[in-house]
């Protein structure tokens, strides 16, 4: 994940520990807060200007690869979950590759 430039999520994937590690890979941070207090307002304009509106297409992905593959995402920390999700679309985009060879 030497190119990841942006993470988009929602407020339930928020907290300081993924705030913090993120930062330190110099990777955007776009999570959408929950709420209707200034902050949360201002913060949520924010990245609805920059790419959050992209994040449909990762779910879109994530979704297909959890019906495919559903007994394979059932790690209990993120992280590892991550983990397994790159893991299945590289063996998804190897599969297609197989596929037109």
């Amino acid at each position: 994940a030497d190119d990841l430039r942006a993470v988009a999520a929602d407020n339930g994937f928020q907290d300081w520990h993924t705030e913090y590690e993120i930062a330190a890979h110099d990777v955007e941070y776009l999570v959408h807060y929950r709420g209707s207090s200034l902050m949360a307002t201002a913060n949520n304009a924010l990245i609805r200007e920059k790419s959050y509106t992209q994040r449909w297409m990762a779910e879109t992905s994530y979704s297909t690869v959890k019906r495919t593959q559903d007994s394979a995402l059932r790690s209990r920390f993120w992280y590892r979950q991550f983990r397994e999700i790159v893991l299945l679309f590289a063996l998804n985009n190897l599969k297609k590759l197989a596929k037109t060879l």
